[in-house]
């Protein structure tokens, strides 16, 4: 059966997306079929449309990394899901095959993806990137658990203590900042701090348990965050706005012998940091997050059973809503001062058949 879907198309860096149709492959081993419910959209994309992240190779191409969707078809020795089983779509692998590149045909040529991409109505996955979900748990709930959830709340409890005592900081209070905000009252940690320019973003975090928040702009918020600490600095001081300046203000602001420094946010490609060499002698560390370190069999689905029960708040996290027609809108929404998320609704009225196919099945034996 050959399958017809709309997608987000990226043909040249720096250009719109450009809604078409495409035919989905046949699937070859190791791959998924999904009926897409939800997308949630991410600065990484903006990046990767910009032509921030250097010469794209693989144009053109779909993009999207995290989303909710129900399985249509599985390939040759997927054993993982199933047809009719609700699922998290995301780009951190889990167990399963690691299948071939997909690649659909479009009317100007091919169109390529990697093993998931998720602007679009049917989606052909690789089976690591998928993980069953229970079907009790709404597509809201889900919708963030493919990146925002574990990058975000996954970092911020892989690096808490069993009872945490001193003070957490989070730059940058985008998707991802939020959830290492609910993460951090999750891992019940006393003092939440939260930084960001848009004023918009700072009462979201209060309204999702941050202690303290401080605008980025009007001042050096280094000397304010320190100050919230007696100038001890932080336990764990997070960045997640993928800027040169608040990555280099993290380094300083863990706290001397024993604080940490975790990396989340994306510079544009050849943008580096500089990091005095006293301030790790003098006991700091710094580390990266490759989403959150989280084992996404498990701990996918527990985060979105965690959105559904309201132990981590979704609707506080996710911003407005977009059909995949105005995807382009939606990413411009990034630079909005809406502080939520911005979601796709991909789902398809009716998944479409090819004329072809619709005919061979027609055809007498």
């Amino acid at each position: 059966m050959t399958w017809r879907m709309r997608a987000a198309v990226l043909r040249a860096t720096g250009a719109p997306l450009t809604i078409e149709e495409v035919s989905v492959p046949v699937l070859g081993r190791g791959q998924v079929l999904v009926r897409m419910q939800l997308a949630a959209v991410c600065h990484s994309q903006k990046l990767e449309v910009s032509g921030a992240r250097g010469p794209d190779r693989f144009l053109p191409h779909l993009i999207g990394h995290e989303g909710v969707g129900i399985v249509e078809e599985v390939g040759p020795g997927v054993a993982k899901v199933q047809p009719g089983e609700q699922v998290i779509l995301s780009w951190i692998r889990g167990s399963g095959t690691a299948a071939d590149p997909i690649q659909y045909q479009s009317s100007q040529g091919p169109v390529h993806a990697g093993p998931v991409a998720v602007f679009c109505e049917m989606p052909v996955v690789s089976e690591q990137c998928v993980t069953r979900l229970h079907p009790a748990i709404k597509p809201e709930a889900a919708v963030l658990a493919g990146c925002a959830l574990p990058t975000g709340a996954g970092t911020i409890l892989s690096m808490s203590p069993t009872d945490p005592q001193g003070a957490v900081c989070i730059i940058g209070a985008g998707g991802v900042g939020l959830a290492a905000v609910c993460g951090a009252v999750l891992a019940g940690w006393p003092m939440i701090v939260a930084v960001d320019l848009r004023v918009a973003r700072l009462e979201r975090a209060k309204a999702l348990g941050a202690t303290h928040v401080i605008p980025a702009g009007a001042e050096p918020f280094e000397r304010a965050a320190r100050e919230l600490t007696r100038g001890a600095g932080f336990d764990v001081v997070v960045e997640c706005a993928g800027a040169r300046s608040s990555m280099e203000a993290a380094v300083r602001l863990a706290k001397p012998r024993g604080g940490r420094t975790v990396i989340v946010g994306n510079l544009p490609m050849g943008e580096t940091i500089q990091v005095n060499p006293f301030d790790l002698i003098a006991g700091r560390s710094l580390w990266g997050s490759w989403g959150g370190n989280v084992a996404p069999d498990t701990d996918l689905p527990r985060m979105a059973r965690w959105a559904q029960e309201g132990r981590v708040p979704s609707s506080l996290l996710l911003g407005d809503r977009f059909p995949l027609t105005a995807v382009n809108e939606a990413l411009a929404s990034l630079d909005s001062e809406e502080p939520g998320r911005p979601v796709l609704d991909c789902a398809a009225p009716i998944p479409q058949r090819s004329a072809a196919s619709s005919a061979r099945e027609m055809a007498p034996a």
